[in-house]
C-alpha cells in the first residue's frame, strides 16, 4: 500500500489555514520554496490541482476544499491524541468536558460544578447535551471526560467504562400552592405534564387513585426545564423529579404532593476506566462525583 505523506498534507493545510505560502512557511519554520514544493508533490501524488496560484493570492480548487475538510479532521484528531497521551498536567490549561443526557436538571449540574470547583479559577468546564449513545461514543474517543445519565452504560461497554451513582431524586407532583390545594380538596382535575421515564404510566394511574382525580395528560417530555416552567404556571401539575424544582420549592413558588410508592430517578456519572484517563481528569471527575453525592 502506498501511503499519503502527511508532512506534505500538513504543508497544504498550513497554506490554506494561515493564508498563503509565505505565512505558512513562517509558521512551519521552513522556506517558502519548501512549502511550495511539498504542496506540489501532494498534488502530483493525488493527481489533482489543489490550489490556484497567482502573484497576489492562493485560492483552493473544489478538490482542494474537499481535501481541506479531511485535513481538518485528521489534524484535530492528532491534537486530541497529543492531549490524551503526551500533554503534561499544565495547571494553567485544565479542561473538564461533561456531557449531559436529556432528562437531567441543568440547575443540578451547574450547582454541582460550582460547588465542586468553586476555588479552581484555572479550570475551564464545558458542558454538552446529547443522546446517551452519542455522548458515550464521544467519551470513548476522549472528546468528553464524563457523561451524566439516567441510564447505566450498556453491558458491552462495562469493560471500558465505570459508573457512579451521584444523586437520587424522588418523583413528585409539583404545582403552584393554589393548584396543589385545589387538587388536595378534590375540587379540580388539572392538566398533567409528565416526565418521560420507564415508570411513566404507573405513577399517573397511582396519583389519580390517591387523590381521586382524573388528570388530563397534556405533555410528556424529558425536558426538565420545560416541566419546571409549566409547574410554575397555574395551568396544571408537573410529575417531575424533585431535584429539578428544588430552587422553586425553597422560594415557595411551588409545592409538592407525594407520588404513591415513592418512585425515584437515579443520576449516574459515567467515565472511562481510570487507567484510560489522564490523572488530573480522574481527580476532577472524582471531585465532582463526591461533591454531587454529598449535596444531592
Amino acid at each position: 500500500m502506498e501511503w499519503l505523506n502527511f508532512r506534505h498534507l500538513y504543508s497544504f493545510w498550513a497554506v490554506c489555514r494561515y493564508g498563503g505560502f509565505s505565512k505558512a512557511a513562517e509558521r512551519l519554520y521552513v522556506s517558502q520554496s519548501t512549502v511550495s514544493e511539498q504542496v506540489s508533490q501532494l498534488e502530483d501524488y493525488l493527481g489533482e490541482e489543489l490550489l490556484e496560484r497567482n502573484t497576489r493570492s492562493v485560492k483552493m480548487t473544489l478538490r482542494g476544499e474537499a481535501l481541506l475538510a479531511y485535513a481538518d479532521q485528521i489534524f484535530e484528531k492528532s491534537s486530541q491524541i497529543n492531549r490524551v497521551f503526551r500533554d503534561s498536567e499544565d495547571e494553567s490549561r485544565r479542561h473538564l468536558k461533561i456531557g449531559i443526557v436529556g432528562g437531567i436538571s441543568r440547575n443540578f449540574v451547574y450547582a454541582r460544578i460550582e460547588d465542586a470547583f468553586l476555588n479552581q479559577a484555572d479550570l475551564h468546564v464545558e458542558v454538552y447535551s446529547g443522546a446517551i449513545d452519542e455522548l458515550t461514543r464521544q467519551l470513548r474517543t476522549f472528546d468528553i471526560d464524563m457523561v451524566l445519565s439516567l441510564e447505566l452504560p450498556r453491558h458491552q461497554e462495562m469493560s471500558t467504562m465505570t459508573h457512579h451513582l451521584v444523586a437520587t431524586s424522588p418523583l413528585k407532583l409539583v404545582g403552584t400552592p393554589e393548584l396543589i390545594e385545589q387538587v388536595e380538596s378534590g375540587s379540580v382535575a388539572p392538566r398533567l405534564f409528565v416526565f418521560r421515564h420507564p415508570f411513566e404510566g404507573y405513577p399517573v394511574q397511582a396519583c389519580s387513585e390517591r387523590y381521586g382525580v382524573e388528570f388530563d395528560l397534556a405533555v410528556s417530555t424529558d425536558d426538565i426545564s420545560l416541566l419546571r416552567f409549566l409547574a410554575n404556571g397555574s395551568s396544571g401539575l408537573a410529575l417531575v423529579p424533585e431535584i429539578g424544582v428544588r430552587e422553586d420549592l425553597k422560594a415557595g413558588r411551588v409545592k409538592t404532593l407525594d407520588v404513591p410508592n415513592d418512585p425515584s430517578v437515579d443520576i449516574y456519572a459515567i467515565t472511562l476506566q481510570a487507567s484510560a484517563r489522564r490523572s488530573f481528569v480522574q481527580r476532577l471527575s472524582l471531585a465532582f462525583i463526591h461533591n454531587s453525592w454529598q449535596n444531592a
